[in-house]
């Protein structure tokens, strides 16, 4: 069975939500409507106490249906039969509302008597929700006629099933037994007094059992219309009626109580005597004993006075019945059908007229507060069917008779002018008047329709009434009730035309218009002759002619305010005679306001009349005179009869002040008007000084006859102020003006008055805590509860309510200015807060109003307050907490966000949603210092540290578990997506905060809530609403998905998987948008516990498209044009211009601009700003604009008002259209970058997120934004692929590593490859496009070419390779090697084929970007062209570059750059990045093309725009300028930034310097000679320093440098004859330096640096080897001649070149050599562990990974560092000693790789030192053959050993050979081995002759 809350939340959300419901809701509440018959036909009854049950709960072993066993303790036992002897209930229902409480809220740890008052509560909560129930289906049927009409029927048929079978009497049983004093009522004597409502606070039992009863009799009044009442269930109504009247209880629920059952016999008694469906035959008029028993029952005599009013309005109901079924008797010919006597029947009508029963009705319960505090369709209801009563009364021939009579003597009764003396009679007198029962007649129908004018429509006999009760009035009391009746009648716009046309016509005799008019006239003369013949004595005006002129004054305002805007204009022409009467002392004060309250009217008429207004008041009313305020008596010297004089003189002594109220309101409504605000309202400071000092100041002290009227005159200072403070901004200038004035708020001097500024002098008030302030904060202190309790009970309660709102909005506007005054007026005023502070409990005023629920702004301004007490008052937590406050406002701050949730309808404006403003109040403070408002609200632990919190949302009631709730549910999204949205951003601020993240994230990880899992399968790829339905939910539910996905994302990047909450979490969260989690690849003891699936969706999820990509389906749609052109004003009159510059000012509406920031931080339009500013603009013109141009200028603002708001919703949409994408991107970044390796398939879901990503940029619905967060997306997921390479390709679970887990790397298949470029191409291409946008597309196909460059493992060398495929002597491999070999060439031969397509554009836009684009942007352009070339085929790209001219452009600015700030500016920076990105693509030029690409850049003058260049002198600045200074370490990366630069300048001119070796022409060798010789001697100073520098312990960068100069001067310097520049010289120091140099010692040798230095080794050998090399061309060219050795001769001899001795090179031969042997030895080693590498031990394992980790040989590439954090899915800090996971096979295959990078480094390094070794035996061959000399003997001697040990190097790589089957190519190692050794054979030859 459905519980009462989900049948209540059904019922609500379908039937009371703002829009129809929807066919799903339709479905749902027809079945909830079927499954709750069963719980209506039994309604509230529940089983009572049993005592085989009491011994079950006894026996603390309870079993409840449907549930296992329930164990008691001692505890529960006694509350459950408490419960049970309390509520009168079932003991085993007691254990199941123990259980329902403890799942609601955590029951442990609580007190007994909180337990039983929480259960208590639960079960009152329950029954509260059936009735909402069945109230909510009542109220459809009868008062929501807007519903489906097939809908509504479905309904009544149901509920006419449940009522017949007697839930009509249940209702009247209840109403009856709750009010007993025992268990099932208000419960016994020694009951629990309280129980707990829903947020914890403790409420009276008796309160919470009135309410019950009250919506009992509610839906017992709307059931009367379901199914008429039987002829008993009246009795018993009435019956329960009377012992309620007679009860002495004054309270608002019994009154109320008594309105509906009252009301219930009316309206049973109508309906029943009208009903005339033959099919619903009247029950009451069919039973022929129910009229004299009914009749005799309700006229028996009463004597209670209490139950005397109530009984007479039920007689009078029954009145009414009877002349119905009389009428109808009548009407069908029938006789005796009439249910009393006629005698009976005018006995009892006379009886109800002579008690007055319509003053009753009007004194006893239309005018008390309680009526008017009801349900406003409940009203509705009772409203309308007082109208049918008093219809019939009206238009019936039994009743009209009495009316007529009852006007003739009213007529006839007393004179006119009786009461002239004296205003108010005595009861006595009144009793004995004959005019009271008609006048009362005539008040309680304008009391009627007052209420409800809508049934004024078409009301034809209420209008025939109206005819006859106007005709000859002869009694001033009837004619002020017809005046007022006719004053109700003009409430519509249809009545108040009819009015006047009553009054100005001849209808009425001796009322009309004229009647009013000349009367004013007539007075306004008498007083001017008497004052021109008796002084100062004025004659008195009657009280009857008084009263007569407020009633038709009363009419004129209504007529005038409700009148048609086009008619009224020509409605009364003159009305100057409605001001005469005002100046004069002698007119009474009442009357004064009516004229006052009549010109108020008239103000809207036209502004013309609004001016004429303001004439006739300074000529004709009293004047404002403005001195300080004096206690009454104590006057001034010449006292005038002023305004002041009349408040504190006439109307202070009398106590009422009509006259001061309508002056305040009319002044108030006149400057409301007024649009010129440039004085700043000095010309109303008068008025304000009234008001101020006079009217505010002293009003807690004046007297007041009526309460109303003093809340009333309250009301009208305080709309003064609030209208002061919002109308007139301040500026600097004046607020430094005023601080100047020493004139306080409460001191005025007429000096000075002309230039005080009202709204600065009451900011003062404010800011000095005077008393305006204290007045307002004393209205405030009154509290909540008080205003509660006037509200609901005292008939000036709303005036209260009101003032209470002005008064809170006028603070609110206070703090919005005073932090700015405060700066220029401190120390004598200070902010708002500071104020506050010096007395605590006006904070705790002004915050605990969030809990008045009859006042939404009051809360909104509560809120408010809060919000910017937050922000200012740091310490305000704890001040909150030492006043006890605390507890109270959580709680009133969570019950008023669950009832904004529990809203039924929308609210349009998000500014005024109090579930909008407390969630941002509380986003806004989490960031604020701890403890903040957020902190307490969401109840963290605020006495502690709060990161250290355990939040307990289900055991403490706050906004915290409101909301997590509510976002559980997400149920009326259409109402509360606001609420989602606000509150998912809320938990994301949460977790992002440091201090909250942590319990934040650890609750919603939970198995309570699993938040992160709960909605990424529903709402977030629910479809959104279409634009055109509902725009402003699909922006919302757009931002809400955003949200939560980033939400998730968080979760992914933040958790903690050795915690097993977030791990489960993270998992399901991956399952859900990838389809499949490898839980196998992620090795841990809690795997298999770690989420459990169903297994039918996992397989449907299997099937169907990724979560992740549906996600960004959504969120692909044609964004709205916000780019829409504003259309013209007028374009006659040009404001085009003015109008751009007022769209293209920033500044918000506030400070005069037409923008605002809304609750997201959109800046839109403000409509009504861009209104007023175009309004502005039209008037302030030159032009004169006629009629039909005005006409067609508002149409035009309006049009572009239209505009405006489409312009903001489309803006809103597109902002969160990007806010979405962004989320989407977040959860995909993460995902893959952090937890990649928990997911199966990898390579796939990369690829499916990448084309992805690709095709939605490329997409014409994307935005540019948009395209620029999805190519991050794709940058990361290409990075992710290209990681994908350095996992072991056979899997973690192989058993053994091969040679084929080394050769392959995971790669996506050609065609993926290919649908990856293509998508990227069209992306490149898109129509809309930036800079910026393609940077990052260009590093994207960077990316794409660096992943497709080699299928074969780029860190396994090509000979380490070979010799692998050969020791394992698989055909399958060299298979697969060939079927590498081939895919790789297709797929480069199809990326060639793709770009080749798109060349024309590709190229164009790239061309572009590189020579034209921003310094940031050119280097990734001309790396794109690098690429380009190097996958180029038959010169295609080449000749595509050279036709667009960038290889010369990029030629021309290195010829052009300047060193000038190198090292201070960005700028330069960038350009050192430019030129090494040109420089780079001019070297690929060269080196890809070989002799063709070298031809064309030296044709384009190459080296002499390198020549001409400064790049390379920036080397000779080198370092040495900055180092030392403070910002040294800063500029370091500059200045190595500048070293690098040289380095591909020299490697570029080294390249083109193969063309020496090249060229087959004399001509063109000797010119590339000349022009790379020009290039050195123009950058001597460069090659100079260095060759200078120190190689012996150089870096990497140096060597390499030095190799660079070495290689360019070998080449090209033994052309130079002249060594002016001293090149050779320093070649033969470096000889003698690096020939002389101890390898074997040196660190290469060493163990522990080996493979740290080991490419400093190469280049150091390979510097040798281009220095040999140089030697070698120098001694062919007979350019100079070695010595043996050195002598001594030689060395002094001045200036001789020292040449290296062939001692150094037998030196340098010997180090050659023994490097080799250690070389190979290394080799030998590590080949052989990787063949054995399946047999190493975990140990070994570990100490090679070890070894490579810790001497940082990974540093380049960084494989074993990526490899591990991919395997972890998280960073992995490396330890020398690094344990290595249970997975050896992974471990295995890393140090495989390892081994086989070092293998090839050493093999690498052989081959070097072979070729090497060749050349210095060719040397040493080349100088032996000319020379013989008794050295050789000695020389030999040495050489000898070198050889040999050359010669066993061949022998054992002969072996080798051997070893190796089926391997038929010869090496190069061989071939440079069997050389060298035919060298040292010639060398032993020549040796031999000598």
């Amino acid at each position: 069975m459905v519980s009462p809350h989900d049948l209540r939340s059904t019922f609500e959300a379908a039937l009371l939500g703002p829009s129809p419901p929807t066919p799903s809701q339709r479905i749902e509440l027809l079945h909830a409507v079927r499954c709750s018959v069963p719980l209506f036909k039994s309604f509230l009854s529940y089983p009572g106490p049993k005592a085989s049950d009491r011994t079950e709960v006894e026996s603390k072993e309870v079993r409840i249906p449907g549930s296992s066993p329930i164990l008691l303790d001692d505890t529960d036992v006694q509350i459950a039969l408490k419960l049970s002897d309390d509520l009168n209930l079932n003991e085993i229902e007691c254990v199941r509302l123990l259980v329902a409480a403890n799942s609601k809220w955590v029951l442990f740890g609580r007190e007994p008597l909180e337990i039983l008052r929480l259960t208590a509560g639960l079960w009152y909560m329950e029954r509260r929700d059936l009735i909402a129930s069945l109230h909510a289906l009542l109220r459809t049927v009868i008062v929501d006629e807007w519903l489906d009409a097939d809908l509504i029927s479905d309904i009544h048929k149901h509920l006419e099933d449940i009522f017949s079978s007697g839930l009509g009497q249940r209702l009247i049983f209840l109403i009856k037994e709750l009010n007993r004093e025992e268990s099932a009522g208000l419960g016994g004597p020694s009951a629990e007094k309280y129980v707990l409502d829903f947020r914890g606070a403790i409420i009276e039992r008796r309160a919470v059992v009135a309410g019950e009863r009250l919506s009992l009799s509610h839906c017992l009044v709307l059931s009367i219309l379901i199914l008429q009442m039987t002829p008993k269930d009246v009795k018993d109504v009435f019956s329960i009626l009377k012992d309620c009247c007679a009860e002495a209880n004054s309270s608002t629920t019994h009154l109320q109580i008594i309105f509906s059952l009252l009301f219930t016999l009316i309206i049973s008694l109508i309906t029943d005597a009208l009903n005339t469906a033959p099919e619903k035959p009247s029950k009451l008029f069919n039973d022929s004993s129910f009229g004299h028993e009914f009749h005799d029952l309700i006229m028996a005599p009463i004597n209670d006075p209490n139950v005397e009013g109530f009984i007479d309005c039920v007689r009078f109901g029954w009145m009414i019945h009877v002349m119905i079924v009389q009428e109808r008797s009548n009407s069908r010919a029938t006789s005796g059908a009439l249910p009393i006597d006629l005698a009976d029947f005018h006995s009892c009508l006379e009886h109800v007229c002579s008690h007055n029963v319509f003053r009753f009705f009007l004194s006893g319960v239309l005018q008390t507060a309680a009526y008017q505090n009801q349900d406003e369709h409940i009203i509705y209801m009772y409203n309308g069917y007082l109208h049918k009563l008093m219809m019939c009364f009206l238009s019936y021939p039994l009743s009209r008779d009495k009316v007529k009579d009852m006007k003739d003597k009213a007529m006839s009764a007393i004179s006119p002018y009786l009461l002239s003396g004296d205003r108010t009679l005595s009861s006595k007198q009144v009793s004995d008047i004959g005019y009271e029962s008609f006048v009362s007649l005539l008040e309680f129908i304008s009391e009627i329709y007052q209420k409800e004018p809508e049934l004024l429509y078409g009301n034809e006999e209420l209008w025939a009434f109206i005819h006859f009760a106007g005709e000859d009035h002869t009694n001033i009391h009837t004619l002020v009730a017809f005046l007022k009746l006719l004053g109700t009648l003009a409430s519509t716009e249809e009545g108040a035309s009819k009015v006047y046309e009553l009054l100005h016509g001849k209808i009425f005799r001796s009322i009309g218009w004229s009647t009013l008019f000349d009367c004013l006239s007539i007075y306004d003369g008498m007083f001017k002759q008497a004052l021109q013949t008796s002084g100062n004595l004025l004659p008195d005006i009657q009280e009857g002619d008084a009263q007569a002129l407020v009633g038709y004054l009363n009419v004129l305002q209504k007529v005038v305010e409700n009148g048609n805007p086009s008619e009224r204009r020509r409605w009364f022409q003159d009305i100057e005679p409605l001001f005469k009467l005002l100046g004069y002392e002698n007119v009474p004060p009442y009357l004064k306001s009516a004229l006052r309250n009549a010109i108020a009217s008239f103000i809207k008429v036209s502004p013309a009349l609004k001016d004429t207004i303001w004439n006739y008041l300074e000529q004709y009313d009293l004047p404002v005179a403005v001195a300080p305020f004096s206690p009454i008596g104590q006057h001034a010297p010449s006292q005038i009869y002023d305004m002041q004089f009349e408040l504190n003189e006439v109307e202070a002594r009398r106590e009422r002040y009509p006259s001061t109220i309508s002056f305040l309101n009319l002044l108030n409504t006149l400057i409301a008007q007024e649009k010129d605000e440039s004085d700043r309202g000095r010309r109303f400071v008068g008025i304000f000084r009234f008001v101020y000092d006079h009217v505010f100041g002293p009003f807690p002290q004046r007297a007041y006859a009526d309460p109303y009227e003093k809340w009333q005159l309250v009301l009208s200072c305080l709309q003064h102020f609030q209208m002061v403070l919002k109308m007139y901004n301040i500026n600097k200038e004046e607020s430094g003006k005023a601080n100047n004035m020493s004139l306080s708020p409460g001191v005025a001097d007429t000096s000075t008055i002309d230039s005080q500024i009202p709204a600065l002098e009451l900011l003062k008030d404010f800011m000095s805590g005077k008393t305006a302030f204290c007045n307002i904060m004393s209205i405030i202190s009154l509290g909540a509860d008080i205003i509660i309790s006037e509200r609901t009970s005292q008939s000036y309660g709303q005036l209260l309510e009101e003032a209470v709102k002005l008064s809170l909005e006028i603070l609110v506007l206070v703090m919005d200015r005073d932090i700015f005054l405060a700066d220029f007026w401190r120390p004598l005023y200070q902010p708002l807060d500071v104020i506050l502070s010096q007395n605590p409990n006006w904070i705790f005023s002004l915050l605990e109003y969030i809990r008045y629920d009859f006042s939404p702004q009051i809360q909104q301004n509560s809120i408010k307050i809060m919000s910017i007490l937050s922000s200012r008052m740091i310490g305000l937590v704890q001040l909150l907490l030492k006043s006890n406050a605390a507890k109270c406002l959580v709680e009133d701050y969570a019950a008023c966000l669950e009832s904004r949730f529990e809203e039924c309808e929308s609210i349009e404006n998000a500014k005024d949603d109090l579930g909008v403003l407390i969630l941002q109040l509380l986003i806004d403070n989490i960031n604020r210092p701890a403890p903040n408002v957020a902190h307490l609200l969401l109840r963290f632990d605020i006495d502690s540290p709060v990161e250290h919190s355990i939040l307990q949302p289900k055991v403490h009631y706050s906004c915290l578990k409101v909301m997590l709730d509510n976002l559980e549910k997400l149920s009326r999204p259409d109402i509360n997506t606001l609420l989602h949205e606000f509150g998912f951003q809320l938990l994301y601020e949460l977790c992002m905060d440091p201090l909250t993240s942590g319990p934040t994230m650890y609750l919603l990880s939970t198995k309570k809530y699993l938040f992160f899992s709960k909605h990424l399968d529903t709402i977030c790829t629910n479809p959104l609403p279409k634009r055109s339905h509902n725009q402003s939910l699909r922006v919302s539910m757009l931002h809400e998905r955003a949200w939560l996905i980033k939400l998730l994302a968080l979760e992914l990047h933040t958790a903690d998987m050795g915690e097993s909450t977030h791990r489960e979490a993270c998992l399901s969260i991956l399952s859900l948008c990838f389809t499949q989690i490898a839980g196998g690849n992620y090795q841990s003891p809690e795997l298999s516990r770690t989420s459990e699936f169903d297994a039918s969706n996992f397989a449907q999820r299997t099937t169907k498209k990724k979560k992740v990509l549906e996600l960004l389906d959504v969120v692909q749609f044609r964004t709205p044009d916000i780019g829409l052109q504003c259309p013209q004003l007028l374009p006659a009159f040009k404001f085009d211009a003015q109008v751009n510059d007022i769209l293209k000012s920033s500044s918000t509406s506030e400070k005069g601009g037409v923008y605002y920031y809304s609750e997201r931080g959109d800046r839109l339009l403000d409509l009504d700003a861009l209104h007023e500013k175009l309004w502005q603009l039209c008037s302030q013109g030159s032009y004169t604009i006629n009629d039909a141009e005005k006409t067609e200028l508002r149409a035009s603002i309006q049009q572009f008002l239209r505009w405006a708001w489409r312009y903001n919703k489309n803006l809103e949409e597109q902002a969160a259209q990007l806010h979405m994408l962004s989320g989407w991107s977040q959860i995909v970044e993460v995902s893959i970058s952090k937890r990649m390796l928990l997911l199966e398939d990898r390579s796939q879901i990369l690829f499916e997120l990448l084309g992805a990503s690709l095709s939605a940029s490329a997409s014409p619905d994307c935005t540019l934004r948009m395209a620029y967060v999805l190519s991050n997306v794709a940058l990361t997921c290409m990075a992710k692929l290209r990681d994908e390479r350095f996992l072991c390709p056979g899997g973690v679970d192989s058993d053994s590593v091969t040679c084929l887990d080394i050769i392959s790397v995971k790669q996506l298949s050609n065609g993926a490859c290919h649908s990856i470029l293509y998508k990227l191409m069209m992306a490149i291409l898109r129509n809309e496009s930036s800079e910026t946008l393609r940077r990052r597309q260009y590093a994207l196909l960077l990316g794409y070419f660096q992943y497709c460059r080699s299928i074969l493992n780029p860190d396994v060398p090509a000979s380490i390779l070979r010799y692998l495929l050969s020791t394992e002597h698989d055909d399958d491999d060299e298979l697969n090697l060939q079927k590498i070999g081939k895919e790789q060439a297709e797929l480069e031969g199809a990326n060639f084929s793709i770009i080749k397509k798109e060349a024309q554009a590709i190229i164009n836009l790239v061309t572009k970007d590189a020579m034209q684009g921003s310094e940031v942007g050119k280097p990734v352009s001309c790396y794109v062209l690098d690429a380009f070339l190097s996958i180029d085929r038959d010169k295609f790209f080449l000749n595509q570059l050279q036709s667009r001219g960038i290889l010369r452009s990029c030629l021309t600015e290195i010829n052009n750059f300047s060193c000038k700030d190198a090292l201070c500016s960005l700028e330069s920076q960038q350009r050192l990045c430019t030129l090494e990105a040109q420089l780079s693509l001019l070297l690929r030029v060269s080196d890809n093309y070989g002799k063709h690409g070298a031809q064309i850049l030296l044709s384009m003058g190459a080296l002499d725009q390198l020549g001409s260049s400064k790049a390379v002198l920036l080397q000779s600045q080198g370092t040495s300028r900055w180092y030392g200074t403070p910002s040294a370490r800063d500029r370091l990366g500059e200045a190595d930034k500048k070293r690098l630069l040289v380095i591909p300048v020299l490697r570029l001119v080294s390249s083109l310097t193969s063309l020496v070796e090249s060229s087959e022409y004399l001509e063109v060798k000797n010119k590339i000679v000349r022009e790379v010789l020009d290039f050195v001697k123009g950058h001597q100073s460069t090659f100079n320093q260095i060759l200078k520098e120190d190689i012996s312990d150089a870096d990497e960068l140096t060597l390499e440098r030095s190799n660079l100069v070495v290689s360019i001067l070998s080449k090209v310097w033994p052309y130079e004859e002249n060594d002016e520049y001293g090149f050779v010289q320093e070649l033969f120091s470096m000889m003698h330096i690096l020939f002389r140099f101890e390898f074997a010692s040196s660190n290469f040798a060493k163990s522990s640096d080996a493979l740290e230095n080991q490419k400093s080794e190469f280049l150091t050998f390979h510097l040798c080897f281009s220095l040999s090399s140089y030697l070698y061309s120098l001694l062919k060219r007979k350019l100079i001649r070695l010595q043996t050795m050195d002598s001594s001769g030689d060395r002094a001899e001045s200036g001789a070149h020292q040449h290296p001795t062939l001692y150094m090179l037998l030196g340098l031969l010997n180090s050659v050599t023994t490097t080799l042997e250690r070389s190979g030895e290394e080799k030998f080693l590590l080949l052989n562990k990787i063949q054995d590498i399946n047999e190493l031990s975990r140990l070994e394992v570990d100490e090679v990974i070890t070894l490579c980790m810790k001497q940082g040989y990974v540093s380049s590439s960084d494989n074993i560092r990526k490899r591990v954090e991919l395997y972890y899915a998280f960073p992995v800090k490396i330890f020398p000693c690094f344990p290595m996971p249970s997975n050896v096979e992974l471990w295995r295959y890393i140090a495989m790789i390892e081994m086989c990078r070092m293998a090839g480094n050493r093999d690498q390094l052989i081959t070097l030192l072979l070729q090497l070794a060749e050349l210095i035996l060719n040397i040493l061959l080349f100088s032996l053959q000319d020379e013989i000399s008794d050295l050789q003997s000695s020389f030999s001697d040495n050489m000898h050993p070198i050889l040999d040990r050359i010669e066993q190097l061949k022998e054992g790589r002969k072996e080798l050979e051997r070893s190796v089957d089926g391997e038929d190519d010869t090496t190069l190692e061989e071939m440079s081995t069997e050389k060298m050794t035919s060298a040292g054979r010639d060398v032993d030859v020549e040796d031999d002759k000598r």
